[in-house]
């Protein structure tokens, strides 16, 4: 699953909601103006912020918040299956306000549990998936107010400040956005920081500190995991030997691409590739429903009973 810097989500629903089952492979680190609810049904993510790396396993649910960079990934390749909600910040408006932000604080695999538990959110989750694949006439209207509960039992139950926008704040973060989309394009380039610092006018230092700052890591980390992320994507959909992939990433040598290759998945690039190719990385999400969708609703109907 591949996003760009910027997500742009368009709800599939006739409310500002999005709702989806899906396996997760890699994003870039990106960010969205939508309340993000992830739940795994199988295997396992790791999710990356600027406070957080995470390992999310099967029954596990966190929140990101709304303009929060973040990345998630599939955990050493182990395949997963992830329900996802993304809610419209307009949803948890109680009145007019000017850049007010309310950030929750919703993550299974921290001790701070909600009064209601984290099992209540992860059922609530399974419940509006499961009705978001009901093609029943009227179910629209049952998926809206089960939107509207699961925004009402996080005001009362989950731990949330109020936040007003920062014009700095917001100001680093579009650096931040333009920096890693400048990063992507030039993977190949021997002297990518150089260039990029070039580019923006800073220096090494202020390069690190301002990615540092948004995303929690330094300008040597960020390139590294987009190389990963690449690499992953053309092992995945090309026949490209592994030269010209070491090359396009800009590794430097293959004992190089294959040690950091190995760190970040568990397996050697050839493994990776004989695990599978696809004919498309970033298939629609309907096609993969079409053909499991028994499978998973069996799944949540499963959790919604217990």
């Amino acid at each position: 699953m591949a996003f760009s810097i910027y997500e742009s989500v368009s709800n599939n629903q006739k409310i500002p909601v999005n709702v989806f089952v899906t396996t997760i492979q890699n994003s870039t680190y990106h960010w969205h103006a939508e309340y993000e609810m992830i739940g795994v049904l199988n295997g396992s993510v790791n999710i990356k912020t600027k406070s957080d790396n995470v390992v999310l396993k099967s029954g596990d649910i966190y929140l990101v918040n709304p303009n929060i960079i973040h990345s998630i990934t599939e955990n050493k390749n182990e395949e997963n299956l992830c329900m996802v909600i993304q809610i419209s910040q307009e949803l948890f408006a109680l009145e007019k306000n000017d850049g007010m932000e309310i950030r929750f604080y919703l993550d299974s695999t921290k001790d701070e549990v909600p009064e209601c538990g984290f099992g209540h959110f992860f059922e609530m989750m399974a419940k509006i998936v499961y009705e978001s694949l009901d093609e029943e006439k009227n179910m629209q209207f049952r998926l809206r107010a089960d939107v509207c509960t699961l925004i009402a039992d996080l005001f009362d139950n989950v731990v949330y400040d109020i936040r007003y926008g920062d014009i700095a704040t917001r100001n680093n973060q579009e650096l931040t956005v333009e920096i890693i989309e400048f990063l992507e394009g030039h993977l190949g380039d021997e002297k990518i920081v150089d260039i990029t610092c070039h580019k923006f006018g800073v220096s090494r230092k202020s390069l690190d500190r301002n990615l540092k700052m948004t995303i929690g890591l330094s300008a040597k980390e960020v390139i590294e995991n987009l190389r990963i992320q690449k690499a992953k994507n053309l092992l995945k959909n090309t026949t490209k030997n592994m030269n010209y992939i070491l090359d396009a990433c800009g590794f430097g040598s293959e004992k190089t691409f294959y040690r950091v290759f190995r760190e970040q998945t568990g397996l050697t690039p050839n493994s990776f590739r004989q695990k599978g190719q696809v004919d498309n990385y970033d298939k629609a999400l309907k096609g993969y429903l079409d053909y499991e969708t028994s499978e998973v609703k069996m799944r949540l109907e499963k959790i919604i009973k217990c």
